[in-house]
């Protein structure tokens, strides 16, 4: 085996033992440099996330002297000229001797890296294996040849572990799958966008703009870190499954704010659609029962009857503790989910 290939081979196994790691963001981030800096022979790198809604790129990760690099992202340019040469989508790395026009007529080169004594460099956006953007990577060197066609290579070989060491919604989806028994889910963004979530199935309950996520999001915008509740699986249907919503916002990092996810219903403790609907509508703040039998289209006697049997279920003495133990056990469906 080639020196080339045995550097490559233990850097992609260092590679996914780092993404592996339960450690911060940042950590891993870190770790990355520091085993591309055994390999190739850069002065200064550079490693970030980016926010594609807000068009910006946060570091995580910096060696050597990367503060040319992080003035020139602090600058509003620079995600559209990162976006001219082609790196905000996937394609292989570039190198300074790739870009088709003079260095000096880039901002990035002209005004930040070759002041700062640079002469050559490798870049590469950093796309999942499911081909999700999530960040960038630049290494830079003193040197016009520092960085040639064989670094690229192999960058190239682990830029996409590199990727999904990086991606939060790998993080969030393995949280979902042991805390939650989660079967189907999304991840939301800033922008009310709906991003698969690693690993889980997509359902159409969770499409974006499903009453099932806007019920979600409202309950979250409401206050607390998450939230419980059950749903019909169809119209008019008696399956029910328990809809879970998780705040994950890192608002200084990234555009991901929070994870929906689908799960057996479990212990309905004898409950049925009308008393849960019933309920849906006390934790809403609607006690009446002449209210609640209007709402809901049924006789106040039927209502008077569902509530009975909530109350039992949830061994609450009045509507104010059913109302608390309701929300806290996700046993209820929101009015808005009613049908």
């Amino acid at each position: 085996m080639s020196a080339q290939r045995a550097d490559v081979s233990a850097l992609r196994v260092e590679m996914q033992h780092v993404a592996a790691e339960p450690a911060p963001a940042d950590v891993r981030a870190a770790q990355v440099l520091d085993a591309l800096r055994r390999v190739l022979p850069f002065d200064a790198g550079w490693l970030a996330v980016r926010d594609p809604e807000r068009r910006c790129h946060t570091p995580l990760a910096t060696v050597g002297s990367a503060d040319p690099l992080r003035r020139y992202f602090r600058t509003p340019e620079a995600d559209t000229e990162v976006e001219q040469l082609g790196l905000n989508r996937e394609r292989g790395p570039m190198l300074t001797s790739d870009i088709p026009v003079p260095l000096p007529e880039l901002k990035a080169w002209g005004e930040h890296l070759l002041p700062a004594g640079f002469r050559s460099g490798l870049a590469v956006g950093l796309f999942t294996s499911g081909g999700r953007h999530v960040g960038f990577l630049s290494l830079l060197s003193d040197d016009e040849q520092g960085l040639d066609s064989r670094d690229r290579r192999i960058v190239a070989v682990v830029s996409s572990l590199v990727a999904d060491g990086l991606d939060r919604a790998g993080e969030i989806a393995e949280t979902a799958r042991v805390v939650e028994a989660a079967a189907a889910g999304v991840v939301l963004t800033r922008g009310g966008d709906v991003l698969p979530l690693p690993g889980l199935r997509e359902d159409r309950l969770l499409a974006r703009g499903s009453r099932v996520l806007v019920a979600a999001e409202r309950e979250l915008a409401a206050g607390g870190p998450r939230t419980s509740f059950l749903a019909a699986t169809g119209v008019e249907s008696e399956l029910l499954v328990r809809v879970t919503a998780v705040q994950c916002a890192v608002p200084h990092l990234d555009h991901l704010v929070a994870a929906v996810l689908l799960s057996p219903p479990g212990d309905q403790r004898a409950l049925g659609p009308l008393e849960l609907r019933v309920l849906g509508l006390v934790v809403d703040g609607t006690t009446s029962v002449p209210a609640i039998a209007a709402e809901l289209g049924v006789s106040a006697d039927r209502v008077a009857e569902a509530l009975d049997a909530a109350l039992l279920a949830l061994s609450a003495a009045d509507l104010p503790a059913a109302a608390a133990r309701a929300l806290r056990t996700g046993l209820r469906i929101p009015p808005m989910l009613r049908d």
